[in-house]
């Protein structure tokens, strides 16, 4: 007896699903197993940095409730009282938006390129000139159990949206999209302008609410955020909420691995240094760990900073920078280097620095590709050096 068409044809599509039901679920239990071996070994899965799985924690902690509020709103948690509902919809679309442009641009690039160029299992991490810039920091060490950053700006307290009056909930929002605008599209923020962030708001957004809100961005859970400063011997310590909040440290989570971030507010020039000797002790002992210069100002290889270059080329076992960072030649003396990208002179403000890295791109021939943009905007011309001490 002959089966129908029709039917075989049912028969054949319930056979097609079946499989195909069996072998997503053999993919997913291979997915999940390759999830839990990454995490027992402590390594950060590259696809994974930059995706924003929020709201699959469990328990949120506060800190990452009141930061919610000003990172998109990710977990959908319902607009605060004072704040107007076209503004909060500005805000989150404003965040969103720029948020997934510099990811593609410039976030996802970067860290598959840092997974393959930067290789080093350290656990510490130093930023000198970082600004608020947690992001970049993360992405080119994403394995590191502490970082450290130093810039000049005050950390203040972090900005609580829900217990602002409605004009200054207003006023904090507008300057909140204008800096993601801005990161979004440069992946830096203007120094000039994180100034005017504190001191012409009527809300002062300190570097404590940036690094939290990218922190926020990377999956990180914020369990803790404290006021710390350097103590007279050079070693940071923690102080109590109602002291000064120029310096913060935070206590992160993510994947079951706890991590501490500090920001430290420091004078970096040599008559800072002179004035504080005890920052001085502590900058030595940070420059020990593998080093990230971005967007720096060119100021270390300014004769202001000369302090601050000696250590540096001194002590670190890695320097991972752009053209602001050190100068070419004594990096190049005391470092196997990578040069990476295409360098032909420094943005316009500051023209007459480096030269010495340009004749090495026109000269070494051996420059690598770099797959993102990163610093300052140079004809479209981007350029990152990789130096590993030599022995």
């Amino acid at each position: 007896m002959r089966m129908p068409l029709k039917r075989i044809a049912y028969v054949a599509l319930v056979i097609t699903v079946l499989v195909t039901a069996l072998s997503y679920q053999m993919w997913h239990q291979a997915r999940q197993q390759k999830q839990i071996t990454s995490s027992e070994t402590g390594q950060v899965n590259v696809a994974e940095v930059n995706s924003v799985n929020i709201q699959k924690q469990k328990t949120p902690s506060q800190i990452d409730l009141e930061v919610d509020l000003i990172t998109g709103n990710t977990y959908k948690l319902d607009k605060p009282a004072n704040v107007k509902p076209d503004d909060w919809l500005h805000l989150n679309g404003v965040i969103q938006a720029s948020w997934s442009n510099y990811s593609t641009k410039m976030g996802k690039p970067m860290i598959s390129w840092s997974a393959d160029e930067v290789k080093t299992d350290a656990n510490e991490v130093f930023y000198p000139f970082s600004g608020p810039d947690f992001t970049t920091f993360y992405q080119i060490y994403p394995n590191a159990n502490h970082y450290i950053m130093t810039a000049q700006q005050r950390g203040e307290r972090l900005v609580q949206l829900d217990q602002l009056s409605p004009t200054a909930a207003t006023q904090t929002m507008e300057v909140l999209s204008s800096a993601w605008k801005s990161f979004g599209s440069d992946g830096f923020f203007v120094t000039e302008y994180l100034y005017k962030y504190i001191s012409t708001n009527k809300v002062k957004i300190g570097a404590t609410t940036l690094i939290a809100s990218f922190a926020h961005l990377h999956a990180f859970s914020i369990q803790k955020i404290v006021p710390i400063q350097i103590n007279k011997d050079g070693a940071l310590e923690e102080l109590g909420e109602d002291q000064s909040w120029d310096s913060v440290r935070f206590y992160l989570e993510k994947n079951g691995k706890s991590v501490i971030l500090d920001y430290v507010r420091m004078d970096l020039s040599n008559d800072g240094m002179k004035d504080h000797p005890q920052n001085l002790a502590f900058f030595r002992q940070s420059t020990k760990s593998p080093i990230l210069l971005k967007a720096a100002s060119h100021l270390p290889q300014h004769k202001g900073f000369t302090m601050i270059r000696d250590e540096m080329l001194m002590n670190a076992p890695m320097v991972v920078q752009d053209e602001t960072g050190l100068d070419y030649h004594p990096l190049n003396e005391k470092y196997n280097t990578v040069l990476y990208g295409s360098f032909v002179k420094a943005y316009k403000v500051f023209s007459t620095y480096n030269t010495e890295l340009a004749k090495a791109y026109k000269d070494r021939n051996d420059e690598k590709p770099l797959p993102f943009r990163i610093g300052y905007f140079k004809d479209g011309n981007y350029a990152l050096i990789v130096g590993t001490k030599k022995q």
